[in-house]
């Protein structure tokens, strides 16, 4: 992804940690990089390659099915020459070449068949498992090769339940020593020449009937995990996720309870994001990481978790920022700002890669934990997430620190209580350089679990990230987005609702809405007449063809176009908004869901504020006596498609706020009005104008939409789009400097709105 931020994520309790070396993957210009070794000759039949850390490093790159052969990386040697091209058997080749993935055959299954048996299988090629007599398939019955150079589905398995633990399998590509499954037993995998084990290479079979360590598998260099394989394996890992927990009391919604992560009232959760600013990470990779972990920060906060964290930058030597014992590192707003304050330039000095020295510092922070709070420090879950190459440099082997840290945790010395649960420990390699190998010592290792992975590049974590952290796993939260690059205009804005109103003698009509609940449209009034049947009016939600039938439409009881006609007024607009009552109740998912309401238990949490917040203290802090950002979603047509657009407003709700009023005189049919006051009443908010910086306005289709301010990763109403001084739609030329738009303050009806929803659990304050 091209931005400067790492896009909106949604939510799992996790960390991030050291960035990978060498992802510059800029394509080779034909002005090519200097590198001290000659590029004459170094070419790659049928693909491409990058000089990586300024010139020292080739990379070769092929297009999607392909993989370099016999190397993916050649490095620079001091004599000027690049390392050889040598294949896994030794033999020298001339030239590097890009030849076709294929997926690795079966070295053996145990008690069944499979079909067809080749020395090997293209993409695409389908391979199916069938057992003997006696014996019990798990796993994947069929599987497909896949692009990236594996099987998709799960490990089949020929299994008779004779054994204390179950059959652990042959993972495809592996080789299984050990064939007893009694109490202690073990099993030891293998991988051929020239791949990596990456997994448990020795498993052993514990009480209860479970194998230490995970499933292995082996890896060429050229394999990278996808995003989604990354987003997917990360959720299944983790025992419990995010999802509507209410952090103050542990209050789950009803239909939320299979996913959710569960604070120990008595105990609690600390996450250590530990970042490499070394001299292979780039600067590039280094601000994409900072950026993903400063909007996952925001958004594990938006859901009312509250974990501690500590924050360790490290090159030579680790710099630590946060300590979990600050009283402050569960303040998300505070630990986001101090990330921010980190540079890539910290370690510019002292470049090296003291992996271990910066784990050593993650381990006394737990030290420090044990010795001053030994009875909650039990009960305390850690996670560390590392994102890194593997190739440390100096201070030795990090994974003796792994051990010194489960051993302080007291984890996997007792065998009938290991305490796994307790520690949860993610890599990422990011990059062509990842050493596979380190990167799989450093990770937990649990059954059925993957806590290791490789990434092609900082793009690609960005995406799982977005995948990861899915917030269709939290659909009853108000004002959550899905804003993935893939996602459509719905997934940004998914409360958003077209109404369109057929009349007889008018033709069709149109207004937008938000989606405030399973059953309930919020709009204005003034999209409806009292003629209109109910039959005649349609919603459309989440981009869908179908359309939502109506119940009934509720009018705010002190709304009357016509109230001022006496006076010359030939259209008053004050108490202008409206509920439609759907006759189905909605079933949320990524593009249908409800946006927050002012005073309700949901924009609290969006806010982060105490449970004690009144409902006058959040006004305050939504809307405060100044210029407030908003936003409203108008629809456009580009490339002769309808498409959702945010556009952002200020509100002038402080010294502007009389002069923005003052402009509604400027409306047509308001020539003969006097006192402002008489059309802009304190029901309403205004923006618009040319300061302090030139507002788009809303147009006619635009009524009954939502005016949005967007805060802490969340959206919330508070106002309803009523109506406008100047149709710049219409008049197709640049907005007058009196062109304004006036908008229901929703704080300013909310008896009406607590009244019509109390049966929607909203939990209005």
């Amino acid at each position: 992804m091209g931005s400067n931020r790492c896009p909106r994520l949604g939510l799992v309790p996790l960390i991030l940690g050291l960035l990978s070396g060498g992802v510059s993957m800029t394509p080779l210009p034909e002005a090519r990089p200097q590198s001290p070794c000659s590029l004459e000759g170094i070419e790659i039949k049928g693909g491409t390659f990058h000089l990586l850390k300024e010139g020292l490093v080739l990379e070769y790159v092929c297009p999607s099915g392909f993989y370099p052969y016999p190397v993916q990386i050649r490095t620079c040697r001091s004599s000027g020459s690049w390392s050889t091209l040598q294949t896994q058997d030794r033999k020298i080749v001339k030239r590097a070449e890009c030849k076709a993935i294929r997926c690795p055959r079966p070295q053996d299954f145990e008690n069944g068949e499979y079909w067809p048996r080749a020395a090997y299988y293209n993409l695409s090629d389908e391979i199916s498992f069938h057992c003997y007599d006696g014996y019990t398939l798990r796993g994947s019955a069929n599987r497909t090769c896949q692009v990236t150079g594996r099987w998709d589905g799960q490990t089949a398995i020929c299994d008779d339940g004779a054994g204390y633990c179950p059959n652990p399998g042959i993972p495809i590509g592996t080789r299984k020593v050990g064939t007893q499954y009694r109490l202690e037993d073990s099993v030891t995998y293998y991988c051929s020449r020239g791949l990596t084990l990456r997994g448990s290479q020795r498993r052993t079979c514990q009480e209860g009937g479970s194998w230490s360590g995970t499933e292995p598998s082996c890896q060429d260099s050229f394999m990278y995990d996808t995003p989604a394989e990354v987003a997917e394996a990360f959720l299944s890992s983790l025992t419990e996720t995010i999802e509507g927990v209410d952090a103050e009391d542990g209050h789950i919604p009803g239909d939320q309870q299979k996913r959710k992560i569960v604070l120990d009232p008595s105990g609690s959760m600390n996450i250590y994001l530990v970042l490499d600013g070394s001299d292979s990470i780039g600067a590039r990779n280094f601000t994409g990481a900072k950026n993903c972990l400063k909007d996952f920060i925001e958004k594990v906060a938006s859901y009312g978790v509250k974990p501690k964290y500590g924050l360790v930058t490290y090159a030579t030597d680790p710099k630590v920022l946060i300590r979990v014992s600050n009283p402050k590192s569960a303040d998300a707003d505070w630990v986001t700002e101090q990330l921010d304050k980190i540079s890539y330039d910290d370690h510019k000095l002292k470049a090296g890669t003291n992996t271990k020295k910066a784990l050593l510092e993650v381990y006394n922070m737990m030290s420090w934990g044990v010795n001053n709070f030994p009875d909650n420090w039990n009960r305390t879950r850690h996670v560390i997430v590392l994102l890194t190459d593997g190739l440390h440099n100096m201070g030795g082997d990090p994974v003796t620190v792994i051990h010194d840290i489960r051993d302080l945790l007291n984890i996997g010395r007792n065998r009938k209580n290991p305490r796994e649960d307790y520690l949860d420990i993610y890599v990422f390699g990011v990059g062509p350089l990842v050493n596979q190998e380190n990167i799989n010592a450093l990770a937990s290792k649990k059954d059925k679990e993957q806590h290791v992975f490789k990434l092609k590049d900082v793009d690609n974590l960005e995406d799982v990230f977005f995948q990861m952290l899915d917030e269709s796993r939290s659909l009853g939260l108000c004002g959550m987005v899905w804003e993935h690059k893939d996602g459509t205009d719905y997934h940004k804005q998914p409360w958003h609702a077209k109404i369109s109103i057929t009349r007889p003698s008018k033709g069709h009509e149109s207004c937008m809405g938000a989606v405030v609940s399973e059953y309930f449209v919020l709009t204005a009034a003034h999209c409806f007449t009292v003629d209109d049947e109910k039959h005649s009016i349609k919603v459309s939600l989440g981009g869908k063809k179908q359309e939502w039938e109506i119940d009934q439409v509720l009018f705010h009881p002190n709304y009357d176009l016509n109230a001022k006609t006496a006076k010359d007024i030939p259209e008053f607009y004050d108490y202008d908004v409206a509920l439609i009552r759907l006759s189905k109740k909605l079933k949320y998912d990524q593009t249908i869901r409800p946006i927050c309401l002012p005073c309700t238990e949901g924009s609290n949490q969006a806010l982060r504020l105490p449970l004690t917040t009144t409902c006058q203290q959040q006004m305050q802090e939504l809307l405060p006596a100044k210029d407030v950002k908003a936003l409203f979603v108008s629809e456009l047509t580009k490339d002769h498609r309808k498409i959702l657009t945010r556009k952002e407003v200020y509100i002038k709700n402080g010294e502007r706020k009389a002069a923005c009023e003052r402009d509604a005189l400027q409306a047509q049919g308001y020539e003969k009005v006097k006192v402002v006051s008489e059309v802009v009443t304190p029901r309403f908010l205004c923006t618009g104008g040319v300061i302090p910086y030139a507002d788009p306005n809303t147009c006619k289709g635009d009524s009954g939409g939502p005016l949005i301010i967007h805060k802490k990763s969340r959206f919330i109403q508070v106002g309803v789009i009523s109506w406008g001084v100047v149709d710049i739609c219409k008049r197709q030329q640049q907005a007058p400097s009196y062109a304004r738009d006036f908008h229901i303050n929703l704080y300013k009806v909310l008896p009406w709105l607590k009244e019509k929803l109390k049966d929607e659990d909203l939990g209005f304050l």
